[in-house]
């Protein structure tokens, strides 16, 4: 068997069960693990989790960690794909393919800036946990059940994805909202940044940086147009193909 046909068998995937020893009788499960690396990561970043601190937080040793996680890599790819667990847990119903769409941006947003610590692995790993391959089935679905082709579904979804997560993204650098001292200080400190900027130099920039915009309103102005340009492509039949004879590469929704 050779290495890529051996790291393919299920068996060697991070979402796989692990094979526990019989003499492994800490009363630990795989989902506790994950849940308290999670807790620490949200409360001091990734770069404080490791096997060793993990273990004191669970009163546990760090060797009884590695009869469920091999390993911190595969510790990071379960917490990836709980966050994700965690997006479709946290989408609303809606009526309509257009705003069942909407909504799974949305809590996809909801999620990144509530795990804004953890959001950077959306960017750093692959989503291919059984979370993961359940949403991009069920983004999938919604496109494909509105009459979307195979093509513009893949294009969509991975475009979808990549817009509600790229914005997160950059939100979560920001200082958390619920910190109103900390999130009013570097508004406060951008504003007189601008205001000190050389009229003649920066005229339009200036008069548009007078208009207030929050974060909700530029997420849904960039979503609605986005969806607006999917609408568009379904009454036309499709989006447009360019060379078929381009390699079709992997979904972006599944492969990062």
């Amino acid at each position: 068997m050779t290495n890529d046909q051996r790291r393919a068998r299920l068996g060697d995937l991070p979402w796989s069960a692990p094979e526990v020893s019989g003499d492994a009788r800490e009363p630990l499960t795989r989902d506790q693990i994950v849940e308290t690396a999670m807790r620490l990561a949200d409360a001091e970043g990734l770069g404080a989790l490791s096997m060793r601190r993990l273990g004191q937080q669970l009163d546990a040793g760090a060797t009884s960690l590695y009869w469920h996680v091999k390993n911190k890599d595969q510790l990071e790819d379960l917490m990836l794909d709980a966050l994700i667990g965690e997006v479709a847990a946290d989408i609303r119903p809606a009526e309509g393919w257009r705003e069942s769409l909407a909504e799974v941006a949305r809590a996809l947003r909801r999620v990144l800036i509530r795990h804004r610590n953890i959001a950077p692995l959306l960017g750093e790993r692959p989503t291919l946990g059984p979370n993961a391959l359940d949403a991009a089935e069920r983004v999938m679905g919604i496109l494909r059940g509105a009459g979307f082709d195979d093509r513009t579904t893949s294009l969509a979804s991975g475009a979808l994805i990549n817009y509600a997560s790229g914005f997160a993204l950059f939100e979560s650098r920001s200082p958390d909202p619920s910190d109103t001292e900390a999130a009013k200080a570097r508004a406060d400190a951008v504003m007189a940044y601008f205001r000190a900027l050389p009229k003649e130099r920066y005229p339009n920039l200036l008069a548009v940086a007078r208009i207030a915009i929050d974060e909700d309103d530029q997420f849904e102005f960039g979503l609605q147009r986005l969806l607006d340009g999917f609408e568009a492509d379904r009454e036309r039949g499709g989006a447009d193909r360019g060379d078929d004879d381009r390699p079709t590469g992997s979904n972006t929704l599944l492969v990062r």
